[in-house]
């Protein structure tokens, strides 16, 4: 049984991914959103006073008025990638909350996770009146990107939910491209893995990372079965992205619930049961890291000198 509990798509797969290395952000590197979804998903700053970072209940994502969660069964990767997308976009992040645009946007600074009337210029589709709308049609928008080309030309099964390839394809932060790992949580690698995944939401950049089961729970619970997205925690709260003993702690948005979770890095090392801030299921399986470097996609429109994320 513990063979079992060892047999996922991401362990089998984890010794053939090439090591981490340090070009990702680093703490000093970023100061991370201040915007309202940043906003949104830091509003549970005033509990860490409070509560040590194990006890601190996971808080509820609202964005415009609308609580932030994934549309259907399959649509978590596209939620993850939305919130990724909106956290570092403040085009975005203003037209989820509020519906509106800047005036003077021009087509090519159209964030793509928006779904247009036409599929170009800057007619939205109609009849997205609501932040629940927005949030709901823009999912499914995002869902349609990356199901496309995922198996060479041919298309991903939308039942299926997000590929992890397309995910690091259709992934959009300032300054970052992401490339995807798979990941054995009960291998020594993976605590290399999950501390470069801190140390990027330290640095102000969300990782999304795949969740999943084992053999022990089924053939079909092996292949990565949800995502999630660690999100930079609040630049005020005490102790920042550690427990009052100084362990290192992921603030991780988990779309189904629509809330952000706080969890020792080292509980996801080497689960055996399942965990709510990872959809329900006990394995990390699949990480998209950010890489630094020139290239990297932004169609925000310049914000002069604010941070990403925040609204002019």
């Amino acid at each position: 049984m513990d063979l079992l509990r060892r047999l996922s798509v991401g362990a089998l797969l984890a010794p053939l991914a090439r090591p981490v290395t340090g070009a990702g952000p680093t703490a000093e590197s970023s100061a991370g959103g201040s915007g309202p979804v940043a906003a949104a998903m830091g509003r549970h700053r005033g509990r860490l006073r409070r509560h040590p970072a194990t006890t601190v209940p996971p808080q509820p994502v609202v964005l415009g008025g609308a609580r932030v969660v994934q549309v259907d069964g399959a649509s978590c990767g596209s939620t993850v990638l939305l919130m990724l997308a909106a956290t570092g976009d403040p085009v975005l992040a203003r037209w989820l909350e509020t519906g509106e645009l800047p005036a003077g946007l021009l087509p090519h600074r159209m964030p793509p996770e928006i779904p247009r009337e036409d599929g170009t210029g800057l007619a939205v589709a109609p009849g997205l009146r609501t932040a629940v709308d927005r949030l709901a049609a823009a999912q499914r928008h995002v869902h349609r990107r990356t199901s496309a080309r995922a198996l060479c030309l041919l298309p991903w099964p939308a039942a299926l939910g997000t590929p992890p390839w397309t995910a690091a394809r259709e992934a959009r932060f300032p300054g970052v491209r992401y490339h995807h790992l798979p990941i054995d949580d009960t291998a020594p690698a993976a605590a290399s893995l999950l501390a470069a995944v801190h140390t990027a939401t330290l640095a102000g950049t969300p990782v999304p990372l795949y969740t999943g089961g084992d053999l022990a729970h089924g053939l079909t619970s092996a292949p990565p079965r949800h995502v999630v997205l660690a999100v930079p925690p609040p630049d005020g709260a005490p102790h920042r992205g550690h427990d009052t003993s100084g362990n290192p702690v992921l603030h991780l948005f988990e779309p189904s619930g629509g809330r952000v979770h706080q969890v020792p890095v080292a509980d996801l090392l080497g689960r055996r049961d399942p965990h709510p801030a990872l959809g329900g299921w006990p394995h990390v399986c699949w990480v998209l890291l950010p890489r630094t470097g020139a290239g990297s996609p932004s169609v925000a429109p310049a914000t002069g000198g604010r941070h990403a994320g925040q609204v002019p």
